[in-house]
C-alpha cells in the first residue's frame, strides 16, 4: 500500500515540511492519474485505441488499485480523459482513508483556520517521496524506473508535488521520462488544460455580469 504509485503521489502532494496535501483539486487528479497509471505498469490496463480497457491479468492485492478496476469493469471502454475526471474525489477520500487505517496518516489540523486534516504520521515518508522525485530528473536514464519516470511526468502536468519552476528547470529531462509514462500523461494534460478553461470562463462570466 504505502509503496503503491497512487500512495506515492499522495506523499509527493503533501507539504514539504510534512503537513496536508496541498492544492487538493490538482492532488486529486495526479493520485487518480497515479492510480490508472498503477494498473498500466502492472499490466492490469491497456491502451485500445485511445480508451482504457482492462486486461485479463490477475487483481493487484491493492484494495484501491482493485476497487478501481472492478469500476473499470464495469465502465468500460472509457477515453483515459474521463478515467480521470470520473471518481478522482473519491480516489483521494479512498486513498486517504486506507493511509490513515494503515497508520500512515494521523489526525492534524491545518496552520488557517485550524480546521481538521490528516496529515502524515511520520514525515519521512514526504521527504523519502521528494529524494525519490529528484532521483528521476537527476539520475543517469538507465537507473530510473518506469514508474519513477511516470510519477514525476504526471507530477510536472498536474502541478501538485512539482512546482512550475521546477518543471520548467528540468523540461529536457522531463521529455525524455514522458517516453516511459504511458497513456494516461497526454490524458492528464488535457483534464488539466480543461480545469483551467473553466475556471477563466468562470472568472470572465462572473467579471462581465
Amino acid at each position: 500500500m504505502s509503496d503503491s504509485l497512487p500512495a506515492r503521489a499522495y506523499f509527493l502532494a503533501c507539504d514539504p515540511d510534512g503537513g496536508p496535501v496541498s492544492r487538493r483539486p490538482r492532488a486529486a487528479l495526479l493520485v487518480r492519474a497515479a492510480a490508472v497509471t498503477d494498473l498500466v505498469l502492472r499490466g492490469n490496463l491497456r491502451d485500445q485505441r485511445g480508451h482504457a480497457e482492462p486486461t485479463g491479468a490477475a487483481p493487484t492485492g491493492d484494495l484501491l488499485l482493485d476497487d478501481l478496476l472492478a469500476d473499470l469493469r464495469t465502465r468500460s471502454p472509457a477515453s483515459w480523459r474521463a478515467l480521470l475526471r470520473r471518481g478522482k474525489n473519491d480516489t483521494l477520500q479512498s486513498l486517504e482513508t486506507q493511509l490513515s487505517a494503515a497508520g500512515l496518516l494521523e489526525e492534524g489540523s491545518s496552520s488557517i483556520l485550524h480546521r481538521k486534516v490528516v496529515v502524515p504520521s511520520d514525515p519521512t515518508r514526504v521527504r523519502d517521496a521528494h529524494a525519490r522525485l529528484d532521483h528521476a530528473l537527476t539520475a543517469p536514464l538507465s537507473e530510473v524506473d518506469a514508474s519513477a519516470a511516470a510519477l514525476a511526468s504526471l507530477a510536472a502536468a498536474s502541478g501538485a508535488g512539482m512546482s512550475r519552476s521546477d518543471a520548467r528547470h528540468h523540461v529536457d529531462r522531463l521529455k525524455e521520462l514522458e517516453k516511459l509514462a504511458g497513456p494516461v500523461l497526454p490524458a492528464l494534460r488535457k483534464a488539466v488544460a480543461g480545469r483551467r478553461a473553466a475556471r477563466i470562463a468562470a472568472f470572465s462570466g462572473g467579471s462581465g455580469g
